[in-house]
């Protein structure tokens, strides 16, 4: 038995010691060199280093070489000095290197820290690199879809997108949610518009699942009502399928989602109480001196007014959001209308257009703000009707400065009979749904969630207007590239 013991306790000490090295061994990056050599600055101290990383601009004198080197783990990378006999041909942009030196107090006003080059090694040449130190719009960068992201915007948004879904985990799991796995195939349309990508395997073809037809999902959401009926409170972070034919900046065929299902509510006010908290987790910060995410995406861009565009954005969300009701929103957009027409009238039974959103948010409020309680008609069939008026249902659309609606929520209809009845009027196929109504025969409560478009959160926080441009490898109706 002491044998044993001692063999189980050599045992984890290696596993315990194996999973610290494999973290601690890993090369540097260089916002870790800086970060951990950050006392140099001002000093004559020198600190020896390895920098890896990509070259993202090169500029030779007569008596020296500058190389700006990024590995794209922050904004700001470190600059390189070379002396003559250090510079080769095959030192370009775009090549990668691995660069050992001293680490110095730069004479620069802007650098901090520059690499006092002992050798330089090229790990990858360049034949020939697309992208230059220059500005490049995104619709040239979106013909580069192996290249686009080591721009500095570009990259920056890509750590934007990792902090999010860092803060959003963080941020439900303090108020005890259970983050869960819900299928991307499923054998119905959860928003009854039939804007699906149907499923097809091997030789089986559509048959691979048996007769029934198997869907990529629109949403996650029956899922998820599913699971918040066991354990009460459930969120996820899945991707998204609509195959919808709209070719503009708002819209992809394929997205990610941010998804919330909560049983024991009755009332919008939490849940919108909630999604507001959530969106406040990933913008609250860039509102904060100093903090990394609002640092990182204010250092990626070049002009001051750029920054500025950037600071009046997130000052918007940093307020209460306002809140009313959609009657309430077409009464302020008439208004509207008669002093400054848009270009489609508002209309209660047509709906909101993109133009009307963003206008009451941009302009009107100056904030995200809630509109709630649509007409019935123009909302899916798992919507609950509102308490007081039988006309509109309960539920809300967070609308963005500048971008529009990018979460949609609502109090779920709980009753088997009303939601029987909704399937019904709303002519879908009963049958692909009887585990979804089944579930209010089996100790029904009142439940509501809601989802949020992530990529239109990413674009109103970083400027980037168009959401293609947000998206790591984004597709759109007739876009595939890779």
């Amino acid at each position: 038995m002491l044998r044993i013991a001692r063999t189980r306790l050599m045992t984890q000490r290696v596993f315990e010691s194996s999973t610290v090295r494999s973290i601690t061994t890993l090369p540097q990056t260089i916002n870790q060199i800086k970060t951990e050599n950050k006392h140099i600055l001002g000093t004559q101290d020198a600190s020896p280093v390895t920098i890896n990383g990509w070259i993202k601009s090169v500029q030779k004198l007569k008596n020296v070489a500058f190389l700006n080197i990024s590995d794209g783990n922050c904004a700001q990378g470190v600059m390189a000095v070379l002396q003559p006999d250090q510079v080769t041909s095959d030192l370009t942009t775009g090549a990668c290197v691995s660069v050992k030196g001293n680490l110095v107090s730069s004479q620069g006003k802007k650098q901090g820290l520059e690499l006092q080059a002992e050798s330089v090694k090229v790990t990858g040449t360049v034949d020939e690199y697309p992208i230059q130190k220059k500005f490049h719009k995104q619709e040239f960068l979106r013909t580069l879809p192996a290249l686009r992201w080591r721009t500095s915007v570009n990259s920056s948004t890509l750590r934007y997108r990792s902090f999010c879904m860092a803060q959003m985990t963080n941020f439900f799991a303090e108020n005890d949610f259970v983050q869960t796995n819900p299928p991307l195939l499923t054998s119905s349309d959860c928003e009854g518009a039939g804007e699906v990508f149907k499923v097809a395997g091997g030789g089986k073809g559509d048959k691979f699942f048996g007769d029934k037809p198997a869907y990529l999902t629109v949403s996650t959401q029956l899922h998820l009502e599913v699971l918040a009926a066991a354990v009460g409170r459930v969120w996820t972070f899945t991707p998204a399928f609509r195959a919808e034919n709209s070719d503009t900046n708002r819209h992809l065929s394929e997205f990610w989602m941010a998804e919330a299902e909560i049983s024991f509510i009755d009332d919008l006010e939490p849940l919108m109480d909630l999604a507001e908290g959530m969106v406040k987790s990933c913008l609250a910060p860039l509102m904060e001196e100093g903090n990394k995410a609002r640092n990182d995406l204010l250092d990626a861009r070049r002009s001051a007014e750029q920054k500025e565009e950037l600071l009046d954005r997130w000052d918007m969300a940093n307020c209460d959001f306002p809140r009313l009701t959609y009657k309430q929103a077409i009464k302020i957009l008439n208004l509207q209308h008669l002093k400054e027409p848009f270009a489609h009238r508002p209309d209660y039974e047509v709906g909101l257009r993109s133009e009307h959103e963003k206008w009451l948010a941009t302009e009107y409020f100056i904030s995200p703000v809630f509109v709630t309680d649509y007409p019935k008609e123009q909302k899916p069939f798992y919507m609950k009707q509102s308490p007081h008026d039988s006309q509109t249902v309960a539920c809300f659309d967070l609308l963005m400065p500048h971008i529009g609606e990018v979460i949609g929520g609502s109090v779920r209809e709980d009753n088997y009979d009303t939601l029987l009845k909704n399937i019904e009027t709303t002519g879908m196929d009963k049958s692909a749904l009887e585990w979804y109504l089944e579930l209010r025969k089996q100790g029904s409560t009142p439940h509501g969630g809601f989802g949020m478009g992530f990529e239109r959160l990413i674009s109103y926080a970083t400027g980037i207007e168009n959401i293609r441009d947000v998206t790591a490898f984004p597709r759109w109706v007739d876009n595939c590239s890779c």
